[in-house]
């Protein structure tokens, strides 16, 4: 799933491995912006992509919290949008 919003561009990636952990890929500013900093990693340098692992019940929150401080004239620029599969990353 592909998030647009005023507080930054996020892909959500359900990870192979545990089927109850995600994975939240950004650029740094937008990650570290909604994460801690020490949680994040480098995934493609240069697409400047960095991720970080979370719980689904982390990233329900994450969304939520997302959702809750968009102001009533921001919901234009916010958009959930499928990931295609041509481009996927491997967790």
């Amino acid at each position: 799933m592909k998030i647009t919003s005023p507080k930054g561009n996020f892909k959500i990636i359900q990870t192979i491995k545990n089927r109850d952990e995600l994975l939240i890929l950004g650029s740094w500013n937008d990650i570290i912006s909604q994460f801690e900093s020490d949680r994040t990693f480098l995934v493609n340098k240069s697409e400047g992509l960095f991720g970080i692992y979370l719980s689904k019940k982390e990233c329900n929150q994450f969304i939520n919290q997302l959702m809750m401080s968009i102001d009533y004239n921001e919901w234009e620029d916010f958009r959930m949008e499928e990931v295609s599969s041509f481009k996927r990353y491997i967790a």
